[in-house]
């Protein structure tokens, strides 16, 4: 998910993965030869699945809660969950794929990291190509969606669906009237804002002790780079050859903002090892009045987080800075089937028989439904609707489904920002030396922009930690997604 992505690197384990899937090759055999029955008589019981799924609250969903036993009634299923929290979870998942087993379905949230990649590759996950058509449902997600988890052309992942824009600039409403500014649309007033917020004592204690960015784990929120007008990633220029962000002249304004936003202590300055719950603490306990995060997932987080820090605030959400914003994949990651687990064709048949319901439009409008009633609840009742989203592959709840004046905010937000949103061109490209040096290559440009934005190098140093990127591989990279690019089309 460009570097949106939530979970650091999964690791390379390929030998291992060969040595397991040498013992699946048997795996698998037809049933029947698949797509040529049409519509497959499916028995009336319950589908029964395994899952390894991720969590982001604070406990796991319990198998008698709200939103595995909805789940199980609007699918008519019934599941056995392995819940993981999701800073351990791309241990669990190697572990797991390692050992060979593994439940029928895995959620995954990059499928391009390369040991999913060499997974799928090696014969570990079923193509699900030719099952499409007798199951229709699994051919109703965004066409775009469907394309941008493709690997090699085919389809082996079931979406787990996201609006096409997550990212927006949280802010707390508060602060904002205490200092007499709106939400910043450009960036001299995002500039102005984050001044403000240190300097004008926005929380009202007197003390100077508030600042105005969060930024967590060296994750330099993307956004800002698009409202300089830097390319989402790669940008393809007339001739078709791909240009990386980094070499042009729009990101390296941004990244000079960024670093004047450190060097006036408008950021934290531990920006890049801070941890993700560390750093929000801030915004808890009244340091700092700006996010750049998913906003659909984030904004109910704190506001759910609010019960326990007994520190309630309004938020709001800036239009998009400049008019500009990044498209991201539109999904995150989804489900693979195993073919530890799913021997058969007939067992894979009931797999997606329970996947096929899930994103029937009947399911939709149950789980809006439930979506609703759980909002209507008192906040202490109410179950995390980011952990239902996460294990359910349609996007009935992926837009705010409530009718408070947050939902409508939100909801209105996210729609401004995907309408003009810049989408990668190099989504669903499987670049054989991206795959092989991605965290090398990753590494390169992240350990040079921390230093940029802390002072340690200058643009020299800069300009030569891309001269390393494009020599070790980068340069490799733009060529094979210029020849992939040009194959798609």
């Amino acid at each position: 998910m460009n570097n949106r992505t939530m979970y650091k690197s999964w690791g390379l384990f390929f030998s291992t993965v060969l040595a397991v899937s040498a013992t699946l090759s048997g795996c698998g055999q037809a049933d029947e030869k698949p797509g040529t029955t049409g519509k497959t008589e499916q028995p009336a019981g319950p589908a029964k699945v395994s899952m390894l799924n991720v969590y982001l609250s604070n406990t796991a969903p319990k198998a008698d809660g709200p939103i595995v036993k909805e789940t199980e009634r609007i699918a008519n299923a019934k599941l056995d969950i392995t819940y993981v929290p999701f800073n351990v979870y791309s241990e669990k998942l190697n572990v797991t794929m390692t050992s060979g087993d593994m439940p029928q379905a895995i959620m995954v949230e990059n499928p391009f990291v390369t040991s999913i990649v060499n997974g799928i590759r090696s014969g570990m996950f079923w193509d699900l190509t030719p099952y499409l058509d007798e199951f229709p449902n699994l051919k109703k997600y965004d066409p775009q969606i469907l394309k941008n988890l493709y690997v090699d052309g085919k389809t082996y992942v079931i979406p787990r669906p996201r609006p096409l824009v997550r990212l927006g600039t949280i802010i707390r409403k508060d602060w904002l009237d205490n200092v007499g500014l709106k939400e910043p649309t450009t960036v001299d007033e995002f500039y102005t804002m984050l001044k403000a917020f240190k300097e004008k004592d926005p929380d009202k204690n007197g003390v100077n002790d508030t600042y105005g960015l969060m930024v967590y784990e060296n994750n330099i929120p993307s956004e800002i780079f698009a409202w300089f007008g830097a390319p989402n990633n790669w940008r393809v220029d007339t001739s078709g050859k791909f240009i990386k962000d980094v070499e042009t002249k729009e990101y390296r304004d941004g990244l000079r903002f960024v670093r004047k936003l450190y060097q006036e202590d408008l950021i934290n300055k531990n920006f890049a090892i801070v941890v993700r719950n560390e750093a929000r603490k801030d915004l808890y306990n009244n340091k700092v009045g700006v996010s750049i995060e998913a906003i659909d997932a984030v904004v109910p987080f704190y506001y759910f987080q609010m019960q326990d820090t007994k520190n309630f605030y309004k938020m709001t959400v800036s239009p998009p800075i400049n008019g500009k914003a990044y498209a991201s994949s539109g999904h995150y990651g989804g489900a693979l089937i195993s073919k530890t687990s799913v021997k058969t064709e007939k067992e894979l048949r009931q797999v997606l028989r329970y996947f096929n319901a899930v994103n029937s439009d009947e399911a939709k409008a149950e789980f809006v439904r439930v979506a609703q009633e759980n909002d209507k609840k008192p906040a202490a009742e109410q179950f995390n609707l980011d952990d239902l989203k996460n294990l359910i592959t349609t996007d009935a709840v992926v837009y705010p489904v409530g009718s408070t004046d947050t939902d409508t905010m939100l909801k209105k937000r996210m729609t401004e920002h995907a309408a003009i949103s810049l989408p990668d061109p190099s989504s669903a490209l499987i670049s054989p030396t991206q795959t092989e040096k991605n965290e090398q290559l990753k590494t390169i440009l992240t350990d040079a922009r921390a230093q940029y934005i802390m002072g340690k190098i200058d643009d020299a140093g800069y300009d030569a930690a891309v001269a390393q990127w494009k020599k070790v591989g980068g340069d490799q990279v733009a060529k094979e997604l210029a020849e992939l690019y040009k194959k798609s089309k």
